[in-house]
C-alpha cells in the first residue's frame, strides 16, 4: 500500500496520510517517546487512536486533526491501559468521549494512581537532572528528548493536571460507519494486556494493533535475557495475532517501532513467542 509524509511539523512523530482521511502518526526516534497513535475521518466522524504520554505529543495529534479537517473528535480511543497510551486523553475537551473496555477502565483505575503518585513523586529530582543534563554533552539523549522530559515532569506536577478515564465502554465489536468510511473497532482479551482494541478498515485493509503489535522484537527481549517481551499471556497473544493474519490487511500499525508493517511484521512478532514462549 501507498502511503506518503505529510508537512505537519512535530517535535514528537512523523504524520503519515495511508489514504485519504487516515493518518499515522509515528514516534520519532529522538523524541524520547516511542508510541504511535493516528486519527481518522470517517467523512462526519472524527476519531482519534490514543493519545501518548507526552502533552506535547498529544497537542501536536490534535493540532494535526483540527489543522487538517477543521472539527473536534467525536471520540477518542484508549486501545489499553498503559499509560503511554492515554496519559495525553486531558489534553482533549471534556466533551469528548473516550472508547475503551470495561476492562481497560479498571486497570488504568487501579495502576493509573500509583503511577501518578510515583511520577509526582520523582518530578522534582528528575526535573533538576534533566536541567543538568543540558548543561553536558550526553551521547545517550538528544536535547529534543531531555525537553520533552521536562515538559512532562512538569505537566504532571501541574496543579490543573488530571487522569481523565474512558467513559464509553463497549465489550464487543463496535462498528461505527461514517459517510466516507467505516472502522470496526474490534476487542480482544487477555494477550499484550487483559484487554485491548484495534481499530479495522475492511475497506482500506488498514488495521491499527496498539501495542498487541511491535514493528521490532530483539532477542535481548526474551525472558532469559535482561528484557521480557511486554505480554500478560503470550500464547493467547499469538492466536490474536493469527486470527488477524488471516483477515484481508495490507498495513498493519504497530504501537511501537517504524511504518513498514505487513503480513510479514505479524509473523516477526508470531515467530518471536513461538521461540520463546510455546
Amino acid at each position: 500500500m501507498d502511503y506518503k509524509k505529510t508537512d505537519f511539523k512535530s517535535t514528537y512523530f512523523d504524520l503519515f496520510e495511508l489514504t485519504e482521511g487516515i493518518y499515522a502518526a509515528m514516534a520519532k526516534k529522538d523524541s524520547g517517546t516511542s508510541v504511535s497513535t493516528g486519527f481518522f475521518d470517517l467523512g462526519n466522524y472524527l476519531i482519534i487512536f490514543d493519545t501518548n504520554i507526552y502533552p506535547g505529543a498529544a497537542r501536536d495529534l490534535y493540532k494535526a486533526a483540527k489543522q487538517l479537517y477543521d472539527k473536534d473528535p467525536i471520540f477518542i480511543i484508549n486501545s489499553h491501559h498503559h499509560s503511554d497510551h492515554y496519559m495525553g486523553n486531558c489534553l482533549f475537551p471534556d466533551t469528548i468521549p473516550i472508547i475503551s473496555t470495561p476492562i481497560t477502565l479498571k486497570a488504568i483505575k487501579e495502576e493509573a494512581t500509583n503511577q501518578l503518585k510515583h511520577y509526582q513523586e520523582t518530578a522534582e529530582v528528575e526535573i533538576k537532572k534533566r536541567k543538568e543534563m543540558l548543561q553536558e554533552e550526553n551521547p545517550e539523549w538528544t536535547k529534543r528528548e531531555i525537553n520533552n522530559d521536562l515538559e512532562f515532569y512538569k505537566y504532571i506536577v501541574d496543579p490543573t493536571f488530571k487522569i481523565r478515564y474512558p467513559n464509553f465502554l463497549i465489550n464487543d465489536e463496535l462498528i461505527i460507519k461514517g459517510g466516507k468510511k467505516t472502522v470496526h473497532l474490534i476487542p480482544f482479551g487477555v494477550g499484550h494486556t487483559n484487554s485491548d482494541i484495534v481499530a479495522y478498515f475492511p475497506n482500506e485493509k488498514i488495521c491499527f494493533m496498539g501495542d498487541l503489535l511491535f514493528a521490532n522484537l530483539e532477542d535481548d527481549w526474551a525472558p532469559d535475557k535482561k528484557g521480557t517481551f511486554n505480554a500478560v499471556n503470550p500464547p493467547k497473544l499469538y492466536d490474536i495475532l493469527k486470527s488477524l493474519m488471516e483477515k484481508d490487511i495490507e498495513i498493519y500499525i504497530p504501537g511501537h517501532g517504524e511504518l513498514n508493517n505487513t503480513k510479514e511484521a505479524l509473523q516477526m512478532n508470531m515467530d518471536f513467542i513461538k521461540k520463546y514462549y510455546l
